[in-house]
């Protein structure tokens, strides 16, 4: 099973390629420029590493948010570009997932905690143990004080992971709530992460779907668009 991974939900993009659980070439930046300008350069970088063509893939997989609205625009828009006309099936991966794959440390409540701004973070809940990797809270936006809540009814310390993780930690430290954060180099997103995460549902009998049925996960309405609700409720209250 060869498996490409793309990831531009956050400030990096990355491309991966695992095949039969093996990680064989991986693609990274970090420089600031956007994901339309790097991801299918690193993308066709990954591919030429691994002496391998698109057309050789058994799926593609691609982090489908949550994470930064135009990011995950531009991952799920290359995917799908490169998928449709090959029919190649493709695994949507929760960011959060793929993140808690990459820190599967038994004996933790894995926390992967992405900064949504407003003192909130997107955050989900996972553990590893006899039974193996698996989810335990959902994705969803929550208020920090909201995730201390959650993390002081475990039994469990927390492992933090993402780009929310010193955010996070400032946080729990002050209200004295164990928890640990992973090392820098493992801490943010990578594409290797998303193929091995596709990898594994793989393993479990999901098949993926057709590349135009996948959609992104933003998980709450973009800026613009509640800027556009709030717009059409006040002109709602003058008309009445």
């Amino acid at each position: 099973m060869l498996i490409l991974g793309a990831e531009s939900s956050a400030a990096a993009a990355s491309a991966a390629i695992v095949r039969d659980g093996k990680l064989i070439s991986e693609s990274y930046l970090n420089t600031g420029l956007t994901h339309s300008q790097t991801l299918l350069q690193l993308i066709d970088c990954c591919l030429k590493n691994a002496d391998l063509t698109v057309g050789e893939l058994d799926a593609v997989a691609v982090a489908k948010g949550p994470g930064s609205f135009t990011g995950v625009r531009i991952g799920v828009s290359a995917v799908k570009g490169l998928c449709f006309e090959r029919l190649i099936p493709v695994y949507g991966v929760s960011t959060l997932e793929a993140m808690g794959c990459s820190a599967a440390v038994p004996g933790y409540f894995i926390c992967p905690v992405m900064d949504a701004r407003c003192a909130q973070v997107y955050t989900a809940g996972f553990v590893c143990d006899a039974e193996g990797f698996r989810r335990v809270f959902d994705d969803a936006p929550l208020r920090l004080e909201e995730l201390a809540e959650r993390l002081l009814s475990l039994d469990m310390p927390a492992l933090l992971t993402g780009d929310g993780a010193d955010l996070t930690a400032a946080f729990l430290k002050e209200r004295q709530i164990p928890f640990a954060v992973m090392p820098e180099i493992y801490k943010y997103q990578h594409a290797s992460a998303v193929a091995f995460a596709a990898f594994m549902r793989y393993n479990n009998g999901d098949p993926g779907v057709d590349p135009d049925i996948l959609i992104p996960s933003y998980l709450r309405p973009s800026q613009a668009e509640r800027e556009k609700s709030k717009k059409e409720q006040k002109n709602d209250s003058a008309w009445q």
